[in-house]
């Protein structure tokens, strides 16, 4: 076949098939950054203590750990939105949010207040909703996160005038 005989439809559809192999490779550094990091995170917990005297004690690597996992999976995030936005969505309209990262930030923020409120004296009787309410944070953030991108990223442009 001579480069004549190539139509431009063909070409996208090769263009969308190895943005979408390089989006999978990016969607499984996600989930294992976001298992890794809920990992340390149930590690650093694990590891937590406050002594007679109030002091507060924690695995400070476990939290490190958190950090590093946590990164990976922001950098996956944006990777993997600018990927998506340059080749008309490949996503598409209802499943692009699920790569937004204040839907995450929300999700993760939530899991952890949960986290600790679950062993709290005062949340005892509401412990079974703990791990359901962190699923619900997810269908929350998925309508909130892209409306939280735009604004963060209007306060941005907003923070850089001044």
């Amino acid at each position: 076949m001579t480069r004549d005989e190539i139509k431009p439809e063909e070409i996208y559809i090769n263009t969308n098939e190895e943005a979408e192999s390089i989006l999978k490779n990016r969607l499984i550094g996600m989930v294992f950054g976001l298992f890794f990091a809920h990992v340390y995170v149930a590690l650093a917990l694990c590891y937590t203590s406050i002594d007679d005297k109030g002091h507060f004690h924690t695995s400070w690597l476990a939290l490190f750990g958190t950090f590093i996992c946590s990164m990976i999976f922001c950098y996956h995030i944006g990777i993997s939105k600018v990927i998506s936005e340059k080749n008309n969505g490949i996503y598409g309209r209802y499943l692009a949010p699920l790569i937004s990262p204040s839907l995450w930030g929300f999700v993760l923020i939530v899991i952890a207040a949960l986290s600790i409120f679950q062993w709290q004296p005062w949340f005892v009787q509401y412990s079974a909703w703990a791990w359901p309410l962190a699923f619900a944070s997810i269908l929350i953030g998925y309508f909130i996160g892209p409306a939280l991108d735009k604004m963060f990223v209007a306060l941005g442009k907003l923070s850089r005038r001044a």
